[in-house]
């Protein structure tokens, strides 16, 4: 991930023998809507704009394996993740457009770094979480976070190489690759699937802007007729209190902010047809819930 960095330790994150899965289980197809699957999101930019929330079968490319939160080729990418980031910003190397992307990815790839080393208190039961990572060409492309609750896979978070948030004006970097988000949440509707969870996908969108992009794909505010006890984990001390406000019926400004939101391929689609506006924008490489987990009493 150069970024126009100079630094060649990001080779180390791209080798051509990527390590294999080391933890866990997930099959790796995915189905179109008709076949009660989703298509999920892109937390980069799709490869393709598309004229409707259609959510197409899995892309082609990309390699998912679940891995260990302690895995070291998974630690490393995240620690040289937040390091280019870091230094392109520093340097201000990018556009003002790619520039809140990559503050973003900073965050939530620091995020997703202290969860993983149990540093940081997660929405569910730590041993019960279960991390992917989408390879290709040879790189760490994406990793995300994942619990599957009884009626849905829960996205907790989900953090994309900062090379993948690139614009035209920003330094060319030929790791990048488009979907990657995208593929670790097909992933994510087709453990939903064949778990009994009928590739419902549920998680927290963190900006209002987050909230669009979701609802062109398909998501729809999650309420409490939706059962969201059986749709997101149980921490340590039970559900937290924004999961509790919203399943009771008694949202507040938090959930306002950053509403929670499900993916149901057996519900028919609520948005019209319309192409993607350019002046829309993806949720960069993350989804995740917000002040939420920090105010929720687990």
């Amino acid at each position: 991930m150069s970024f126009g960095s100079g630094r060649a330790s990001g080779a180390v994150l791209c080798s051509k023998r990527p390590q294999r899965a080391i933890a866990g289980g997930c099959p790796r197809g995915i189905v179109s809507r008709r076949d009660a699957n989703m298509n999920a999101t892109s937390f980069d930019d799709p490869e393709k704009r598309r004229a409707r929330p259609v959510l197409q079968p899995g892309r082609a490319g990309f390699t998912i394996d679940p891995v260990s939160p302690s895995d070291p080729a998974l630690n490393l990418a995240l620690r040289e993740w937040d390091w280019m980031a870091r230094g392109l910003l520093a340097r201000g190397a990018v556009s003002a457009q790619t520039r809140p992307n990559l503050e973003d990815s900073r965050r939530i790839v620091g995020e997703l770094g202290r969860v993983l080393a149990g540093d940081e208190p997660g929405e569910g039961i730590q041993e019960h979480r279960s991390v992917f990572v989408a390879r290709r060409i040879g790189c760490i492309q994406a990793a995300a976070a994942l619990f599957a609750s009884p009626r849905a896979v829960f996205v907790e978070l989900v953090a994309t190489a900062p090379w993948n948030l690139l614009g035209a004006a920003d330094p060319p970097d030929a790791r990048m690759v488009r979907g990657a988000g995208t593929a670790l949440l097909q992933h994510a509707s087709a453990w939903s699937l064949a778990t009994g969870g009928g590739g419902r996908v549920s998680l927290q969108a963190e900006k209002l802007r987050c909230r669009a992009y979701y609802e062109w794909l398909g998501f729809e505010r999650m309420t409490a007729a939706d059962e969201p006890y059986t749709l997101v984990p149980r921490g340590p001390r039970g559900f937290s209190e924004p999961v509790r406000r919203v399943a009771e019926g008694r949202e507040g400004p938090d959930e306002q902010r950053s509403p929670w939101m499900l993916f149901d391929p057996a519900r028919p689609a609520s948005v019209a047809d319309r192409p993607r506006g350019s002046s829309e924008r993806s949720p960069d490489a993350v989804h995740h819930r917000g002040d939420a987990r920090r105010s929720s009493a687990r």
